[in-house]
């Protein structure tokens, strides 16, 4: 199969999906306001006498995901290189470890490597403070939030002491790890040439002689991957099955019916 019908299949099977998703939504939320809106009691009898009605439909859309998956699994599409992103502190990382380490005779490059060194440590220390700012906040939040004595009698006093309490927790820990982040970035961006500078004076470190081990190139395996999707799949739609079989699928509607109709409020 080419390429070019392998996306036509994989266009048209997301549109016919589409179209057959909203059709099943459709007759799930009529069944629903009829039942409503003709004022019998949600039995599951009652439920199950409707879902019965839009059974075949139910049916094909089940089938259809099935089938799908399978024949898309079979005919992926093909994967496009993305654009690499910029990142300086990855490139920082990934020059530090290429480099070789053993020109410590050569002035520039130890003035160099004393720069890059300090530069990131300091970066360290600022992101285990912000670390630590996160996990107050968090305590602080808990704390507050599991004392359940210090709640005021009024349902609405006792939220807006919670927002009170919580909201000046978040906004802080929000803008100390972006102010952190925003630092990481000017700081990478600032030693990244010296970083490449020292790759050029030490030159590349010597590969190592181990070879990736047998677990990691299982779990890279695009083969893997691919069992597990398939796994996944099966065990969901084995449940979904299960679930409509045992009479499930009726008691979630009911359930469902119930707090959109009498909690939330719709109709």
């Amino acid at each position: 199969m080419t390429p070019e019908v392998r996306r036509r299949l994989h266009f048209w099977y997301g549109i016919f999906m589409s179209v057959l998703t909203a059709v099943v939504a459709i007759l799930f939320i009529s069944q629903a306001a009829d039942i409503y809106y003709s004022g019998h009691e949600f039995t599951r009898e009652l439920v199950a006498e409707r879902c019965a009605a839009i059974a075949a439909p139910f049916w094909i859309w089940i089938a259809a995901i099935i089938i799908g998956g399978a024949v898309l699994s079979i005919y992926p599409l093909e994967k496009k290189k993305l654009k690499r992103l910029p990142d300086a502190r990855g490139d920082v990382n990934r020059l530090t470890r290429l480099t070789a380490a053993d020109k410590s005779e050569d002035s520039e490059f130890f003035e160099l490597a004393n720069q890059v060194h300090s530069e990131n440590k300091r970066t360290r220390i600022i992101w285990y403070a912000c670390l630590l700012i996160c996990a107050v906040c968090a305590g602080i939040i808990l704390g507050f939030a599991f004392n359940f004595e210090a709640y005021p009698s009024d349902p609405n006093e006792a939220v807006l002491r919670l927002v009170a309490v919580v909201m000046p927790c978040c906004a802080a820990a929000f803008i100390i790890c972006c102010g952190v982040t925003i630092y990481d970035a000017v700081s990478a961006k600032k030693i990244l040439p010296k970083a490449k500078r020292m790759l050029a004076l030490g030159g590349r470190a010597p590969k190592e002689n181990s070879n990736q081990n047998t677990a990691q190139r299982v779990l890279s395996s695009p083969l893997t991957l691919l069992v597990a999707r398939v796994v996944v799949f099966a065990l969901a739609v084995a449940f979904i099955i299960w679930g409509v079989l045992n009479g499930s699928m009726y008691d979630v509607f009911a359930k469902a019916i119930k707090i959109c109709t009498e909690c939330i409020g719709l109709g």
